[in-house]
């Protein structure tokens, strides 16, 4: 049995080690070599007298051990994390990390509960990633996106809050379509259609309930002119402005552009994705500036 206690940077690398399951990857992440990172595990495993990761050609994946491990050291992490806040963190700051695709919406929220608030400085960080880890991460708060049915259900030590469910529509460029008013499939087909995902899933869940309602199943086939693949929702929805094509995009996300004219929706018929955005806090951050941002987010 381990007489010393590993190190929290110890710890730390193996937390982000099993995250990226790829030493190079972890490497960049913790801003050391990846030979680096490689010792720091195999020293925390002799330390243990276990193995926590099977080495691959191709990657790393964990063992039952270290898949035992994680959770308690992320919990361990998480809770040392708070008690340093608790004791020495400024509470008129809140650490934010959003996926960039909503800071469209979110800016003109947050602009408004600094103004409400001046006294609490928000230092929001963008990313395209739709989760965040508490334990290996240096946030107070995220927003998140995913499946309505089971997103609030990954960690049982994290609050949930949904801001509001993902509803998806084209959007494009007012000039986009000429005179033409409403989205025909012979003018949609025409068209450039700018995907937000490799496996072109808005456009599929989109399609499958437009050729519902007009009960034309081989609608479901459709495919544009051209397609052009972006790594984010945002990117996808900012080159639709540009007048580049059609993208599928968020109508909560989207209203802002629609109302200033920047933005169309060529079509009535809006589709529920089943995944929504939600605010997420530890359960053991009790702090009344999150609450009190969590309301303005929530109105």
């Amino acid at each position: 049995m381990p007489t010393r206690l590993p190190s929290t940077k110890a710890l730390y690398a193996f937390v982000v080690t099993a995250e990226e399951l790829n030493f190079t990857s972890a490497a960049n992440r913790l801003n050391l070599t990846q030979g680096a990172v490689s010792r720091q595990i195999s020293s925390l495993e002799q330390q243990l007298d276990v193995a926590l990761f099977h080495r691959h050609a191709r990657g790393l994946s964990l063992t039952s051990k270290g898949a035992e491990f994680l959770p308690l050291v992320e919990h361990t992490l998480n809770h040392l994390q708070r008690s340093i806040e608790h004791i020495a963190h400024d509470k008129r700051k809140i650490k934010l990390k959003v996926p960039s695709c909503i800071t469209s919406w979110l800016l003109p929220k947050l602009m408004n509960f600094q103004q409400q608030n001046p006294e609490i400085d928000v230092e929001l960080t963008s990313t395209i990633k739709h989760s965040v880890n508490f334990a290996s991460e240096p946030f107070d708060a995220a927003i998140g996106y995913g499946d309505l049915d089971t997103f609030t259900q990954q960690d049982q030590q994290l609050h949930y809050h949904l801001l509001f469910e993902e509803i998806l529509t084209p959007v494009c460029a007012p000039t986009l379509l000429g005179e033409h008013l409403s989205l025909q499939v012979n003018l949609l087909k025409q068209q450039t259609w700018l995907h937000a995902t490799p496996e072109k899933s808005d456009w599929k869940l989109w399609l499958n309930a437009w050729a519902a309602e007009q009960k034309q199943p081989e609608w479901t086939a459709l495919e544009g002119k051209k397609n052009q693949h972006f790594a984010t929702l945002d990117l996808s929805v900012n080159a639709a402005m540009q007048g580049f094509g059609i993208a599928i995009g968020d109508t909560m996300l989207a209203q802002a552009d629609i109302e200033l004219g920047r933005l169309i929706a060529p079509c009535q018929l809006n589709v529920r994705s089943g995944k929504g955005y939600y605010f997420i806090r530890p359960k053991s951050q009790i702090n009344n500036n999150i609450e009190c941002l969590m309301d303005e987010l929530l109105k």
